[in-house]
């Protein structure tokens, strides 16, 4: 796997937000005890799950599947102790706990049904204090929102399912206070938001518009819960958006939108725990775009984009909960690729530089708190 360094020096940051958060609050770090990692393969209708050892090592757990059904999004609590999957082939949702060890999955019970006639569930996330669950519907142009209750029981919030205001819901996140959600719309070109209130219940917000032939693909809230990020997959470039009173959506300024630098299709995003840098993955161009995140939101890359190697089609990114590892899936080599995160942001490999999730194609990729 050929990989290009980078030196760019970091831009100053903005400090977190004052205040305690409300009713979602939390602050999605890792309380569990073993650091995990799972990849989503869709086309083989399985989860893949890894151990992360010293040096950002992966071992794969034993067994190294668990069954699911044409998942390509997960989600990780937060403390480490249950996974979701969005499961589009038969419109469920698997639930599984995770041995604090092995990391092993054991299944909840049977998939629960998303609401809807064939939703199509999609983007997935777990609120930061890990009361409640919401799936963007692809297919119905919903949101549904379940309560996780003992053992990470699910169950159908009473409002149920929202409409997006949208069309071909893709990405979902989830402001660090719990107070805010948002979802890609790749159809129409716009990003709903919604406010979450007592017992998961939706309120809209309205709906931004992100430009005719951006299809935005995946989205990441800064750690400070000032800005929102996004992907568009149909015009290569990473949007920034402020998160004002509310929760609305302005774009930034001077600058709203930034240049994936040649790389094409981007897929999804992630930022550091610190909120210093940010990742975007280059499906068709088989390459990671980075960014430091400066003030007002505004993006500057590190050096050039890095190369993941002809063929590999990275689609899922994660870093690990202690923040130093970043890992990606690449679809098209059936492995996950693992970096370093330097000084500046810079990616070194990991050694080894891959690890083998053959013979699955992995699409999604988590750990502990992300998405």
């Amino acid at each position: 796997m050929k990989t290009q360094s980078l030196s760019w020096l970091v831009l100053p940051v903005l400090l977190l937000l004052g205040g305690c958060p409300k009713s979602g609050g939390g602050d999605g770090g890792f309380q569990g005890t073993a650091s995990v990692l799972y990849t989503a393969n869709d086309g083989s209708n399985t989860i893949s799950g890894f151990t992360i050892g010293a040096g950002g090592a992966l071992s794969a757990t034993s067994p190294a599947t668990v069954g699911t059904n044409n998942t390509e999004w997960l989600t990780v609590s937060s403390n480490g102790q249950l996974l979701y999957a969005s499961n589009q082939g038969n419109h469920t949702i698997s639930g599984f706990t995770i041995n604090g060890i092995t990391g092993v999955l054991t299944l909840l019970g049977t998939p629960i049904a998303v609401p809807g006639t064939n939703p199509s569930p999609r983007g997935i996330t777990i609120t930061p204090n890990q009361q409640f669950l919401y799936v963007a519907n692809s297919a119905t142009n919903t949101v549904a929102g379940f309560a996780i209750g003992a053992g990470g029981v699910l169950t159908s919030t009473a409002q149920g399912t929202i409409a997006t205001g949208g069309t071909l819901a893709r990405g979902i996140a989830v402001s660090p206070n719990g107070q805010f959600l948002y979802v890609a719309n790749s159809g129409n070109n716009t990003i709903s938001g919604f406010i979450i209130g007592t017992g998961g219940a939706l309120t809209s917000t309205g709906t931004v518009s992100t430009g005719a032939g951006s299809s935005p693909e995946g989205l990441a809230i800064s750690p400070n819960g000032a800005f929102l990020f996004a992907v568009y997959q149909g015009t290569d470039r990473v949007a920034a958006f402020s998160i004002g009173g509310g929760g609305a959506l302005t774009p930034a300024t001077p600058q709203p939108t930034f240049s994936t630098g040649g790389g094409t299709s981007p897929q999804r995003i992630t930022i550091t725990p610190t909120g210093s840098f940010l990742y975007v993955t280059n499906s068709a161009a088989n390459e990671i775009t980075a960014f430091t995140i400066g003030a007002g939101g505004q993006l500057t890359p590190i050096g050039s984009n890095i190369d993941t190697g002809a063929g590999t089609a990275p689609v899922g990114i994660t870093i690990d909960p202690s923040g130093q590892f970043l890992y990606v899936a690449n679809s098209g080599m059936n492995e996950v690729a693992g970096f370093r995160i330097g000084g500046g942001g810079t990616l070194t490999p990991t050694t080894p530089a891959s690890f083998s999730v053959l013979p699955n194609a992995p699409i999604g990729i988590a750990t502990p708190g992300r998405p």
